[in-house]
């Protein structure tokens, strides 16, 4: 099953694994008319159901240091994963409307069973831009298991939202998909009887789907 999980991308995060990085300090928001971003809108999650994605910034604790980590699920489907970043980077510009956040995606490798983690030697950059209290702007690129946030790409709209999308989206997008492909895979068997098939099935894509979930709202 771990196996399983790490060729879908469903992979979880050792804690106490990585350095803190600072969260930052950004400034109120002043009017209605030029919306800000608030300390607020960094503790919030970010959703979008056209794109089947959704990301947030994760404030954790590691060896006594305060960091942050950048978390972004995509529920597309058969194409589900969790992308956990660094950033070594957020910055706020002049006009308080647009941060510009650079991160390390964190790598997971697995032999003979054992999952170690590292970060890429590349940084990526996307900036999200305020364009009210509840909707922002940003980009996402890439295709298929390699999709994540950046500064090209197609354009997309997220609703800042208190709870954690991961489960309805996980239920919605995920779900489906997974059950679809695993039952194919258990009926071409010719050794299981009608029952285990279905029961199989079903174990599969729901341990799939917990995991999913799991990875997205981690805990440090």
């Amino acid at each position: 099953m771990k196996r399983l999980m790490v060729k879908l991308g469903l992979v979880v995060l050792a804690a106490g694994t990585l350095g803190g990085v600072a969260a930052p300090s950004v400034a109120s928001a002043s009017t209605k008319k030029t919306p800000t971003f608030t300390n607020t809108d960094l503790k919030r999650y970010y959703k979008n159901a056209k794109s089947k994605t959704a990301f947030y910034f994760k404030t954790y604790k590691s060896n006594g240091k305060t960091g942050t980590l950048l978390i972004f699920g995509d529920f597309n489907g058969n194409n589900a994963n969790v992308k956990y970043g660094v950033p070594t980077s957020i910055k706020l510009n002049k006009t308080g409307k647009t941060l510009t956040t650079k991160y390390k995606l964190i790598e997971f490798k697995t032999t003979e069973n054992k999952t170690t983690t590292s970060l890429t030697k590349k940084a990526y950059t996307f900036k999200l831009t305020k364009k009210s209290s509840t909707t922002f702007s940003t980009k996402v690129t890439g295709s298929k298991l390699n999709r994540r946030l950046a500064t090209s790409g197609k354009s997309v709209t997220y609703s800042k939202v208190k709870k954690s999308p991961a489960s309805v989206y996980a239920k919605k997008y995920v779900k489906p998909a997974l059950q679809k492909k695993y039952t194919k895979i258990f009926n071409s068997s010719t050794e299981l009887t009608a029952a285990q098939k279905k029961q199989y099935a079903t174990q599969y894509t729901n341990n799939a789907v917990k995991t999913m979930i799991n990875n997205f709202n981690y805990k440090s």
